[in-house]
């Protein structure tokens, strides 16, 4: 069975989808501890499918919502045999459009679909699961639909010009976001920051906190 903490239509928070009509999907468990981690519930189990009850789920949203693109997150989605049966149902449901947000230590490898796009979180030293990215991701990731993010406080500046130009090296042509850790680096410092160090980066925020300011929840 999947263990699902919470599924939702809303706008999407941060990139690449932010600001685009979304369904969400939030699966429990995870394997990291991040210190930044503001998905403290991601434990909670609030729904049982099976995966054709999933795809049941998957295909009323689409009716509903056409334009919609699914979200897997989590915690981990990729956790254990699950893995398997989200790449069972993104097949299945092929004329969908499928998004992932992976934390990075999940060997993607037989994993990549023309309708799914990987979200990679790359960890920051202030996350305190730096060096947990699974290297060989970075010849898997495809430049076309994948795309790397990191979330940072100042304390990982340095560190962040530094991976930017490993990735770079492998990988030219990824599309690469920097996202603030909430409350904990204001975002002219980092545009500045871009700017300054004339960075390949673009600027992301958690669009959903600013719309709905007082719900931690739900969007």
């Amino acid at each position: 069975m999947l263990e699902i903490v919470e599924k939702y239509f809303t706008l999407g928070g941060e990139a690449p989808l932010i600001g685009q009509p979304i369904y969400i999907i939030r699966f429990t468990g995870c394997n990291l501890n991040c210190i930044y981690c503001d998905t403290k519930y991601k434990d909670e189990i609030n729904y049982k499918y099976s995966v054709e009850e999933l795809i049941t789920d998957i295909k009323k949203a689409y009716s509903l919502y056409p334009d919609i693109k699914i979200l897997f997150t989590g915690g981990e989605p990729l956790l254990e045999k699950r893995k398997n049966y989200l790449f069972l149902i993104m097949k299945k449901l092929n004329n969908i459009d499928f998004y992932i947000e992976t934390n990075g230590t999940i060997n993607l490898t037989g994993m990549l679909l023309k309708n799914n796009y990987f979200i990679i979180d790359y960890k920051a030293p202030s996350s305190g699961a730096e060096r947990s990215f699974f290297e060989n991701n970075l010849k898997l990731i495809r430049a076309k639909n994948d795309c790397i993010k990191f979330i940072i406080n100042k304390n990982d500046f340095n560190w962040l010009t530094g991976i930017i130009k490993s990735i770079k090296k492998i990988k030219p042509e990824i599309i690469l976001y920097v996202s603030p850790q909430w409350n904990m680096v204001d975002l002219d410092v980092i545009a500045d920051f871009i700017l300054k160090n004339k960075l390949p980066l673009n600027l992301s925020i958690q669009l959903h906190k600013f719309i709905w300011k007082d719900k931690d929840r739900g969007v």
